[in-house]
């Protein structure tokens, strides 16, 4: 049987005749262009398989972007058509000074078929367009001296914490591009330092000259350059700064534009959404992909803590969203495995990193943040509401302990355990206030007997958090006093709304019961959030709001 193509060739629809829609070519025009072809967009002629493979584009919109080969500059009327290019290349951007055309293409390529039909344009950039001119064989020695110093500062202190990128990508990405005004390497760039900025006392971070440059630097990125890998990474660090010095209402915003960006890109679900990126060459480059976009999960959960009924800007997970690999090999330059975060079974063999863990943390108190603002809901119902409260209740347990047996193995202070601790601890402070005190949630469906067996576990679980919470305050408090300023610089303000609501309950426990521990746990809780604040004002703004609670004051005064 004899296919025909659906739709008419590109020739024969600019010259206004009758196609006879022969694949794998027109026969009309195949004299004048040879490469002329018809269109099938639901089914390709195998016929059509070595003309495929030379562009990434389906052959509908092939001379619109990609492949010049395939689409000739001058159109068969004689007139001159504007070719659109995703072409990294310096020959792609001949009219730039040389330095200029490295790098993502310029933002007017961007193509606008990607987001009004999809299904033709999948797939059309690079996530990482330096990965075709960086040679393995940069050596990280050839860095300037300032950009060496920011990088291994970088490393040692906020990537502990939030290990998103490879020490030897970005290395090789600034020194070939860093020096590039208004690239996205250079944004990458300032944006580590802005996070390693030290604030002199009572200078604004909202006024940081360097804060406002980094700003200015991102606007002409996502003005000029295609959207790639860099900027978002760029996006998640400013975050992470505004986060730390509670810029708000910047920092939620920024969190906001950084999912998005996720989104737009597919990284939130590899298998069903449209994906804007080509698959990576290499596995490293892909974690890069993966820690972006769990960065994003994780601060967006961050940030909506402590604040009710604002949607999350990130979906949940996909069924086989799979965990950034464990830090060892990811920190070396390796290549690591990936844990799948829904397992059927576990394996004794089953290790995960501490970022992993970061992760796992994050995805229950983001259900924890919805059990909160679904609490007055007229859809729930009084026995699921209880019966996944107690479910939440006995997830958060198991990772807590977990944590803590893997955290007796490790310092707290020189990976990100503590971080997946204090967001288990956040979440479960959350979920305890609500059914501690049973008159505070809506009794519009009636009383449950089980209410009463919640709220004595939620009384317990308060106990037990703040004291936790205090132990791991006073070991940060230890490590600071042994490694002096080091320790200091290596603050964690993703620790700090953990830290002040302990210091919430243990103000409470010292009102309603005279605890002599609890005085001494809220004194240490605000010891540590005095040191951080040194370093990362949001520690700041929270002292300010502690001084002001009796409970506070009364131990003040003895």
């Amino acid at each position: 049987m004899n296919r025909k193509a659906r739709f008419a060739c590109v020739a024969c629809r600019r010259l206004k005749r009758k196609c006879p829609k022969e694949l794998p070519s027109c026969s009309l025009v195949s004299i004048v262009w040879e490469n002329a072809t018809c269109v099938d967009r639901c089914q390709r002629a195998s016929q059509c398989t070595r003309l495929e493979k030379r562009c990434e584009y389906p052959p509908r919109v092939r001379s619109e972007y990609q492949e010049p080969a395939l689409a000739s500059p001058q159109s068969l009327d004689g007139s001159t058509s504007f070719q659109i290019r995703n072409d990294t290349s310096p020959e792609s951007h001949p009219d730039l000074p040389e330095d200029d055309r490295r790098g993502p293409g310029p933002i007017h390529s961007f193509p606008a078929m990607f987001f009004l039909d999809s299904d033709v344009c999948n797939k059309p950039l690079l996530s990482d367009p330096y990965q075709i001119m960086v040679s393995t064989t940069t050596n990280p020695g050839s860095l300037p001296s300032e950009m060496l110093l920011v990088c291994e500062e970088y490393f040692s202190t906020v990537h502990q914490w939030l290990p998103i990128l490879s020490r030897k990508r970005v290395r090789q990405h600034i020194a070939e591009c860093g020096s590039i005004p208004h690239s996205p390497s250079q944004l990458l760039f300032l944006c580590m330092k802005l996070v390693l900025e030290p604030l002199s006392l009572g200078i604004s971070a909202r006024g940081s000259k360097l804060y406002a440059r980094v700003l200015e630097v991102l606007l002409e990125v996502e003005n000029s350059y295609l959207p790639c890998l860099q900027l978002l990474q760029s996006v998640i660090l400013i975050s992470v700064y505004e986060l730390g010095h509670a810029i708000y209402p910047a920092a939620y915003l920024r969190v906001g534009h950084a999912a998005r960006l996720c989104v737009m890109m597919g990284f939130h679900d590899r298998k069903n959404a449209s994906q804007l990126f080509k698959d990576t060459v290499t596995w490293t480059a892909r974690e890069e992909e993966r820690r972006a976009w769990w960065a994003v999960f994780c601060l967006d959960r961050i940030t909506n803590q402590g604040i009710n009924g604002l949607p999350l800007s990130t979906p949940e997970p996909s069924p086989g969203e799979l965990l950034p690999c464990p830090e060892a090999p990811w920190n070396e330059g390796g290549v690591g495995f990936n844990e799948p975060l829904f397992a059927a079974s576990f394996s004794d063999n089953t290790s995960l990193g501490s970022f992993a863990n970061v992760c796992q943390a994050a995805h229950i108190l983001g259900r924890v943040l919805r059990h909160r603002d679904e609490l007055h809901s007229p859809n729930v119902v009084l026995d699921f509401r209880i019966a996944e409260a107690k479910q939440l209740h006995s997830i958060l347990a198991s990772l807590t302990s977990h944590l803590s047996d893997i955290s007796q193995a490790s310092s707290y202070t020189n990976c990100s355990i503590s971080t997946s601790l204090t967001l288990c601890f956040s979440a479960r402070l959350i979920l305890y206030d609500i059914y501690a005190c049973n008159e505070k949630y809506s009794t519009d469906h009636g009383r449950s007997s089980e209410e009463a067996e919640l709220q004595r576990e939620a009384m317990a679980g308060i106990y037990d958090v703040t004291r936790c919470t205090w132990q791991l305050a006073r070991q940060f408090l230890d490590c600071i006093d042994q490694a002096g300023e080091d320790g200091f610089q290596n603050a964690n303000p993703l620790l700090c709304h953990c830290l002040y609501a302990a210091a919430g309950e243990s103000e409470w426990l010292v009102l309603e019961q005279e605890n002599s521990d609890a005085r001494t746990w809220l004194m240490d809780i605000v010891e540590l959030l005095r040191v951080t604040g040194e370093r990362w004002q949001v520690a700041g703004v929270y002292l300010s709001e502690i001084r002001k609670w009796p409970g506070y004051n009364s131990l003040i005064k003895l």
